[in-house]
């Protein structure tokens, strides 16, 4: 090749693999049923139960998966300690942001270099009983 000259599909293809690498792939975290503590003098139960994901980069999915295998137990008691502790208020966000920010730094602080991204939920219900 001659100076300045470069070769496109060479070039598309280095691109497009760094692309695929940067993809947010869903890598799920668990299915929840948690009942809430609540004042006594409610005669009434409280329960949240969700199914909730996080987005990972493609190129992170393998590592991520293999230490939430080995994590599990400790990521889902820290998850169910955090949802206890919401307020009436967080939980009826309908964005549930804060929820989803505990969420990710459980998960962040538990595994190496925060690769949870995003969290998102299959499945969100907040019940009173």
């Amino acid at each position: 090749m001659q100076m300045g000259c470069f070769n496109a599909e060479a070039l598309i293809e280095s691109r497009r693999l760094v692309a695929i690498k940067a993809r947010l792939e869903e890598i799920d975290l668990g299915k929840y049923r948690i009942s809430l503590p609540h004042a006594e003098a409610v005669n009434q139960s409280i329960e949240v139960n969700f199914h909730v994901f996080g987005q990972v980069a493609n190129r992170d999915f393998e590592t991520v998966t293999e230490l939430l295998e080995s994590r599990r137990p400790e990521i889902r008691d820290q998850l169910l300690v955090v949802t206890r502790n919401l307020s009436e208020e967080e939980l009826e966000d309908p964005g549930l942001t804060f929820l989803r920010q505990q969420i990710a730094k459980v998960v962040n602080d538990t595994l190496e270099g925060e690769p949870v991204q995003s969290v998102g939920f299959y499945k969100f219900r907040y019940s009173v009983l």
